[in-house]
């Protein structure tokens, strides 16, 4: 596949930090990405990047939308990290 995603979700692990995936967020939008959600399973927190915008971190109890790039899409994080409990 070439080019780039226009969303690209990335997922802390054992072996890839916050620091890391946020480091990849910022590559993905200098190379056209519209939107990037890195999930941090253990604090239950989704960091949004997006272009020009300083990063947006939502808690466990918040709502994720797909804003312009997926028009309509909701995901109510406490269903998303439900499966951890």
């Amino acid at each position: 596949m070439h080019g780039v995603p226009d969303l690209a979700i990335e997922v802390v692990s054992f072996d890839k930090t916050l620091a890391d995936l946020s480091a990849k967020a910022a590559e993905y939008l200098a190379a056209g990405a519209r939107l990037v959600w890195v999930v941090d399973p253990d604090p239950r927190q989704v960091v949004i990047h997006r272009p020009g915008r300083p990063a947006e971190t939502l808690s466990a109890e918040r709502t994720l939308d797909g804003g312009d790039v997926l028009p309509g899409f909701t995901l109510a994080l406490p269903r998303l990290f439900a499966e951890l409990d």
